[in-house]
């Protein structure tokens, strides 16, 4: 769900209100009495400065600290591990135990659970973020775990031998198999509440809307780079200044991460972007010749500039945000229709400013809002607050979960469609509505209210965790009735896929 509008209304002095009486001359000066009482003279006037007023409630609020689940929350994994991103350690790599076709239950982090080491006993995880070959985790105390391929420096820490003594990088493959947390976020207690992941980027945004980034970015060619004249960016780093002026109240309040770029919102509604734009994802056209500047966050027109951001989402190659009238905007790349903006032709193949999703306005929707965005490689899902499912994009290896007998189909090559316009999927049950999604590369996940996860597309790698190839429509993961585990929330990366379950009462 999108956070609720704070109320903007601020109550001026005490609420009091009172009327002066009538003053008469006598003998020259101003005779206060009345009925042979003495009566205060009336207040002067005065006019309330802003300090004294107070700052207006922000548009989006701070997201907070979760209440801790108990039990805790477990992380269970399936895909292929084989860089390491399962965090089940290297004896795990060694015997070549690191393809899972079904979701496998975390023993590492379970037995860290009982004893404690993400807080008190029997605390576990809070939030969770597939990478492109790593994985990013917040524990109860609000520290950041990452765990897989450091090559690139996604893990926001300094694995062995990546640095001489002079500081200079040196080329070695970075394997870590054991979640390990981020020191230099603990050192300056930084108390997370959400990340992000791509391919070889990372984020982080504290319970005080702090942001640090850390990783690098690549382009087509091959080429990484964090920012100017930094390949690199080993540890977490401040990466946006807010300037608050005046006083205001501008803080990060969310964040999301393509294969190569980075989107964050604010809590005054603003959208900023960077990394490597060259397919439009970064709302804006770059010059070649400006490319090296790309790294510098640039904020986002969604049409006017009153428009204010509540949300925000991403795709491999997409960025898209929801503002507080409920109009989805999109921009990046739209090949095959994933930006859900249109008809797709030699001019639409990027949207390189922001555009309006078609059919998901909250008069399209008869009152129902857009709450979160999650894309693939060639494909997007949009969750209604009333927990219905919208896809759009590439279609053929099942990717947006409709029938092969779906109108939307009628004059397309199924094996070469695809929809510019978000259609309906049907997911789950009518009385248990959808509550949360997430995209792979050629994949879809879901999770209900009651606790069941479904998943459909392309299962190259078993990242859907069914244990077979391809689901043209959803399928069943975990079930809402019987077993022992409840989904609670997934999260779909490179070629892994991570799930937080709930054991069942």
């Amino acid at each position: 769900m999108p956070p609720q509008r704070a109320s903007r209304s601020v109550r001026r002095g005490n609420g009091h209100t009172s009327t002066p009486r009538p003053h008469s001359q006598t003998h020259g000066r101003r005779d206060y009495s009345a009925s042979g009482e003495h009566a205060l003279p009336p207040l002067p006037k005065t006019r309330l400065n802003k300090k004294q007023l107070g700052t207006p409630a922000p548009l989006n609020p701070v997201p907070s600290i979760p209440l801790h689940a108990r039990p805790a929350l477990q992380l269970w994994v399936w895909g292929d591990g084989g860089c390491g991103q399962f965090g089940l350690g290297h004896d795990t790599m060694n015997t070549n135990q690191t393809d899972f076709p079904k979701p496998r239950r975390n023993w590492w982090v379970d037995e860290q659970i009982q004893a404690g080491t993400f807080g008190a006993v029997g605390a576990g995880v809070e939030s969770i973020a597939a990478g492109g070959m790593h994985t990013l985790f917040i524990d109860e105390s609000g520290k950041v775990w990452s765990c897989g391929d450091n090559d690139n420096a996604a893990l926001g820490r300094i694995t062995s031998n990546q640095l001489h003594d002079s500081g200079s990088e040196i080329d070695t493959e970075e394997l870590e198999a054991l979640p390990h947390p981020i020191q230099t976020l603990v050192d300056e207690n930084f108390r997370a509440v959400k990340v992000a992941a791509g391919d070889s980027i990372s984020c982080a945004i504290s319970s005080e809307g702090a942001l640090r980034a850390w990783g690098s970015f690549k382009e087509s060619a091959g080429s990484m780079r964090f920012a100017t004249g930094v390949k690199h960016q080993f540890l977490p780093k401040a990466v946006l200044d807010l300037n608050n002026k005046s006083g205001g109240y501008k803080k990060f309040v969310d964040c999301a991460a393509g294969n190569n770029h980075l989107v964050v919102l604010t809590t005054n509604g603003q959208v900023y972007c960077w990394g490597y734009g060259e397919v439009g994802e970064l709302g804006h056209k770059i010059l070649e010749r400006h490319k090296t500047t790309s790294t510098v966050p640039y904020k986002i027109l969604l049409g006017t500039r009153t428009r204010k951001a509540v949300a925000i989402g991403a795709g491999n190659h997409n960025s898209f945000a929801i503002d507080e009238q409920g109009d989805v905007w999109a921009w990046g790349l739209n090949s095959l229709g994933q930006a859900g903006t249109g008809l797709v032709d030699t001019d639409e193949e990027v949207v390189h400013c922001p555009k309006r999703v078609l059919g998901l306005s909250k008069k399209d929707l008869d009152g129902d809002v857009v709450v979160q965005i999650a894309g693939g490689e060639h494909h997007t899902l949009f969750l209604t607050a009333a927990g219905k499912v919208y896809a759009c994009g590439r279609a053929d290896w099942g990717q947006l979960g409709l029938p092969q007998n779906h109108d939307v189909f009628k004059n397309q090559d199924y094996k070469k469609a695809f929809v510019p316009r978000p259609t309906v999927v049907e997911v789950a049950d009518a009385d248990d509505a959808v509550v949360h999604i997430a995209a792979g590369t050629n994949s879809s996940m879901a999770v209900t209210r009651l606790g069941a996860l479904y998943a459909w597309g392309g299962d190259s790698r078993n990242e859907m965790g069914l244990g077979r190839n391809d689901a043209p429509t959803p399928a069943v993961v975990v079930r809402k009735e019987g077993g022992s585990w409840s989904a609670v929330s997934v999260a779909c990366g490179g070629q892994h896929t991570l799930g937080l379950f709930r054991k069942k009462a």
